[in-house]
């Protein structure tokens, strides 16, 4: 991924954080001359392997997971928080748009997950995951039928993380003036989650 230095985020628990925060992240691998793409929520286990773990699942209908070869290296894409930049929020107005973002790329090796009991430990661990981030009183126990039923529907994945990249681009090659006058106008807008990490940034600039 082109990435200029100030832009470059290297310490493996902010990228982690990003993961577990915006966790539906775009897998990609090649298969012959043919690209392929799926969409799926990742958890994360940190203690797995030497640099951590990702795991998901697909369902058992798309063949991507089929076509991974666990030899090559495959690619995770996770998308933070983003937004529109306009000159017209700069001190100095005589440059162009931009466009403020964080991502995360993940490499690693893919293993595909048949056995039951594993799938069972993956989705119960997904699940617990987010039901934690709703307000909901609805658990496992409620579905043990159906939840084993649909297990045959779907095959696992782990990829075991090689190596990492995250670019956190938010104006940090602009005028300190700059980067507040479009902290002012994000926050005008309700863009907190940009504009907090870019005064995040600034804490100890001069």
């Amino acid at each position: 991924m082109y990435t200029p230095s100030s832009f470059k985020e290297e310490s493996p628990d902010v990228l982690f954080e990003l993961i577990e925060k915006y966790n539906f992240g775009i897998l990609f691998s090649q298969h012959s001359d043919n690209p392929e793409a799926t969409h799926l929520p990742f958890l994360v286990d940190k203690n797995r392997g030497e640099r951590g773990t990702l795991v998901a699942h697909f369902a058992r209908a798309n063949k991507h997971w089929n076509n991974l070869n666990e030899t090559k290296e495959v690619l995770a894409v996770f998308q933070g928080p983003h937004t529109y930049i306009t000159p017209s929020w700069y001190k100095n107005r005589d440059t162009v748009p931009t466009w403020n973002y964080a991502t995360v790329h993940v490499y690693g090796k893919p293993k595909v997950i048949h056995e039951l009991d594993e799938l069972r430990k993956m989705v119960t661990r997904l699940t617990h995951f987010h039901e934690s981030q709703v307000d909901s009183n609805w658990s496992l126990e409620e579905s043990e039928k159906s939840f084993d039923i649909n297990l045959k529907g779907i095959t696992g994945l782990e990829i075991e993380i090689t190596r990492m990249e995250g670019k956190f681009k938010f104006n940090q090659n602009k005028k300190k003036e700059d980067q507040q006058g479009v902290i002012e106008n994000l926050e005008n807008l309700g863009e907190e989650e940009v504009s907090s990490i870019m005064k995040e940034n600034l804490k100890g600039k001069p």
